[in-house]
């Protein structure tokens, strides 16, 4: 063999050496974000999926009497309603809300870059912040909202939504919306900068009217982004207790009650660890179906994210 035939398939080994070690460099630089994942969420979850097996006061194994229990009480499963309609209204309104303010946004006016950054004033203030300044504004006693709604001769009697049975599920549901939509609205903006102007000017010389336009020009821009800002927005906001517990502390009579907040309630009103353990092994595993779910549909797969 001559050192011209030998010196090429010196150089193809080298080379396929270092693309045999590429794989085992990018799982040498996953290893810490794996080591974090592990160390903060997979051990607590199977020291949840222990304790559910536990009687911590006699530190006994009970096997699934926490779980038996806990599907045999009606007022789980109307929880676990309660959450879904808490989390699907809350995704919608926020999205639809988000969505007009962004299209507001997006049209040239004066101040509109004051308006965009007072927008966000909602997003960043501190729940407990919003919370108590939200019991201060519809207060029955001493609130704006409810002098100004019988000045206008509007209520007959001052009402503080937090206490009626009727109006405390929708108002916390309102007040959430308020305080994520405009996270939603700055999303969707950002997005509707990127889409040609030709599009929009293309779609006015075919005739098309704002709905026909939005749905056939800046709908299929947002897609996409609106597929991940759902899923996110469904796993965050079924975990939602800090909110829900400041308002109304789950309350009146339980009607603001999520899986979340119930969690709570069980640990440290029944002192029933175990109990509440069971719970959120059973609320982890209804999010980790969902997403499942959420993935195989055609619309996720078919999209540039898949």
């Amino acid at each position: 063999m001559g050192i011209s035939e030998y010196l090429p398939a010196k150089r193809w080994r080298r080379g396929s050496r270092r693309s045999d070690r590429r794989p085992l460099t990018g799982m040498a630089l996953m290893i810490p974000a794996i080591t974090i994942v592990a160390v903060a969420l997979v051990y607590p979850f199977l020291g949840a999926i222990q304790i559910s097996f536990m009687n911590i006061g006699t530190n006994e194994f009970v096997g699934l009497q926490h779980y038996r229990w806990l599907f045999g009480q009606d007022t789980f499963w109307t929880v676990v309603g309660r959450s879904v309609v808490w989390t699907v209204a809350n995704l919608v309104l926020q999205g639809v809300v988000g969505i007009g303010i962004a299209l507001l946004l997006h049209r040239h006016f004066f101040g509109r870059d004051a308006v965009r950054t007072l927008m966000l004033i909602p997003f960043v203030i501190p729940t407990a912040v919003t919370a108590i300044a939200w019991q201060w504004v519809l207060n029955a006693s001493y609130g704006p909202i409810n002098a100004w709604l019988l000045e206008g001769g509007i209520l007959s009697a001052p009402v503080n939504p937090f206490s009626e049975v009727e109006l405390a599920f929708p108002m916390v549901i309102l007040i959430n919306t308020w305080r994520w939509a405009p996270l939603v609205a700055l999303v969707v903006f950002a997005i509707l900068q990127t889409i040609p102007r030709e599009e929009y000017e293309a779609a006015r010389i075919e005739g098309a009217g704002r709905l026909a336009e939005f749905y056939h020009v800046t709908y299929p821009h947002l897609t996409n982004s609106l597929l991940i800002l759902g899923l996110i927005g469904f796993l965050l906001t079924f975990n939602i207790f800090d909110l829900i517990w400041l308002l109304t502390s789950g309350g009146p009579v339980g009607v603001t009650t999520t899986l979340p907040v119930l969690i709570y309630e069980v640990a440290f009103n029944l002192r029933n660890i175990g109990g509440a353990s069971a719970i959120s092994v059973v609320l982890f595993l209804l999010l980790v179906v969902f997403v499942v779910l959420y993935f195989r549909q055609r619309e996720f797969k078919e999209s540039e994210f898949a």
